[in-house]
């Protein structure tokens, strides 16, 4: 009750009117005065005096508000700013991805999200799989975009994607290409891969594990672009995602390896923490990415 009291005096000393302070405070003339007057009595001083054009602050009234001005002023802007953050005028947005995924899966969407709100500032976070987790759970990132399955008590997952993995040659083991070969026989070429701890790695290991096989990657790199190049020039079959490999299938840079059975799709999914809501921005950046991933 106090602080209404005082919000009260702030408009009215504002406006120098008891009319436009009720217009502005959405209450009537007389509850205005009536404010005043309690707020008054509380003090045990005088704070305006009526003049014919409205009012002004008495010396002690103007003292005072230049006590409570910056408290009003400061919540004026915090008002302001929730306002601009729930239209979407401000805010910000943190996900964290590895390199291929900002580039083939997000990038796209955060293009025609900041086509959208342009106000919207968006940060990434460039991480493997475990240092993601690891920054959503310690509140440095809203969002991570993962290859699944994780298992995390305080993360709540959502599918985001299905992608398909393929064997890949250059020029050099194009054979391979033109005729069905097995997992076992693939063992006699060199593996690219990337390092154990990543999840293409260890996907990589379960495929041949099904078959009762066991790979060792002959070579072991950090990045897709540099396991591309290392197929390109005939280092040896690559495992990688097809979608991030289509154009130099399509232009005969790379071949796909004829594997004669099925590898079943790995899923992307969204991950954020449970039990604490995104913001306003990072929940709207969500629903992007599900909508237009469809």
């Amino acid at each position: 009750m106090q602080l209404d009291l005082y919000r009260v005096f702030y408009v009215t000393a504002m406006e120098k009117n008891f009319s436009k302070a009720a217009k502005k405070l959405y209450i009537t003339q007389p509850s205005v005065s009536h404010a005043i007057k309690q707020l008054e009595e509380r003090l045990g001083i005088q704070l305006f005096v009526r003049t014919s054009r409205g009012v002004t602050m008495t010396y002690e009234g103007e003292a005072l508000f230049g006590y409570i001005s910056p408290a009003f002023g400061l919540i004026d802007n915090a008002e302001q700013k929730i306002s601009e953050l729930k239209t979407l005028k401000s805010g910000h947005v943190s996900i964290g991805a590895s390199d291929s995924t900002c580039k083939h899966f997000l990038l796209p969407h955060i293009q025609t999200f900041q086509g959208l709100f342009p106000e919207i500032q968006i940060k990434l976070q460039h991480g493997s799989t475990p240092q993601i987790l690891d920054k959503l759970v310690n509140g440095l990132i809203d969002i991570g975009v993962i290859h699944l399955p994780i298992d995390e008590n305080q993360i709540k997952i959502t599918d985001y994607l299905s992608i398909s993995s393929t064997f890949i040659v250059g020029k050099k083991y194009h054979e391979l290409a033109k005729k069905p070969v097995s997992l076992e026989e693939m063992l006699n070429y060199p593996i690219i891969s990337f390092s154990e701890t990543s999840s293409s790695r260890r996907f990589l290991n379960q495929v041949f594990l099904r078959k009762g096989l066991e790979v060792k990657p002959d070579i072991e790199v950090g990045s897709v672009d540099l396991l591309i190049e290392c197929a390109k020039i005939g280092m040896g079959i690559a495992f990688i995602t097809k979608d991030l490999v289509r154009k130099e299938l399509c232009e005969g840079e790379l071949f796909e390896v004829c594997l004669n059975e099925k590898i079943e799709n790995r899923k992307i999914g969204l991950i954020t923490r449970k039990e604490i809501p995104l913001s306003v921005a990072a929940n709207k950046f969500f629903r992007h990415l599900i909508e237009t991933s469809h």
